[in-house]
């Protein structure tokens, strides 16, 4: 089944005392989000309900600090506010 209608919010986040950058894609569609996360030439990919719980999914392989420091992060109200703004 092809996932179509659904909404995307691409981010690029850069994090004091981390060298790469990190990139953010998440999708929202009826029935579930989907999110990518991106970090040097690591990619990890989260299922959840809302783009909250799939974004906590695909960061939980690179480890409780690393997701609490990217969900913390100033940049993360600019992307919130894209997904709010999508009916997320």
């Amino acid at each position: 089944m092809a996932m179509n209608n659904g909404h995307w919010v691409d981010f690029e986040l850069t994090l004091t005392g981390l060298s790469q950058r990190v990139q953010v894609r998440i999708g929202s569609f009826p029935e579930r989000s989907v999110a990518s996360v991106d970090v040097g030439t690591t990619r990890t990919n989260g299922i959840g309900a809302t783009a909250r719980e799939a974004l906590v999914a695909a960061l939980a392989p690179l480890g409780y600090r690393m997701t609490t420091t990217i969900m913390a992060a100033p940049a993360m109200f600019g992307a919130s506010a894209q997904l709010l703004a999508i009916g997320e």
